[in-house]
């Protein structure tokens, strides 16, 4: 009895939060949870993923631009920073347009891997920073493909169709880096 208590309460917690009480879902989140971290929405899931892509990117990228002294890396870097940051504008945009809380941080394997770059030098810090690219790249790919089959929402749906051939030029230059 008392464990079947203890489990209980912090579903009791989550249910009897302001956010579930007024609504839940069409809410936005309390604190700093994203929508996503409260809705199993496939269009939501999918512009929380891709922002946690664009994010991972810029911040892996301007460690490149630090770190590394290839010019190809630094390159690279500096398009992943362009180009990602240009992406996640126009997704807050939309995100925005749906009432849609995003996330503000790379996700917990996208922070580990940094955490992991940042105590690299030379070329181990070079090769890291492709095999992190190349990963995940290859992910939001795969991410796309997978949303533009179960996707709703055609805004959503038009950014996966618009950022898809961008990802794969962007893996292919990921996967030529030195």
């Amino acid at each position: 009895m008392k464990k079947t208590i203890l489990l209980s309460l912090p579903l009791l917690l989550v249910l009897s939060s302001p956010a579930s009480l007024a609504g839940g879902a069409g809410m936005p989140p309390m604190g700093s949870m994203s929508t996503a971290q409260m809705s199993n929405d496939s269009d939501v899931l999918f512009m929380e993923v891709m922002t946690i892509s664009n994010l991972a990117e810029i911040q892996t990228s301007q460690l490149a631009l630090k770190k590394s002294s290839n010019a190809d890396v630094k390159a690279f870097a500096q398009k992943m920073i362009s180009d990602h940051t240009k992406a996640q504008a126009e997704l807050n945009a939309l995100a925005k347009s749906k009432g849609v809380v995003l996330t503000n941080k790379p996700g917990a394997a996208q922070r580990l891997e940094y955490n992991k770059l940042t105590t690299l030098s030379g070329a181990e810090f070079d090769a890291m920073y492709k095999k992190v690219q190349v990963s995940g790249h290859q992910m939001t790919l795969d991410l796309i493909n997978l949303y533009q089959t179960i996707g709703k929402d055609a805004d959503a749906l038009a950014y996966a169709a618009k950022t898809g051939p961008i990802v794969a030029m962007h893996l292919d230059m990921a996967k030529a880096l030195p």
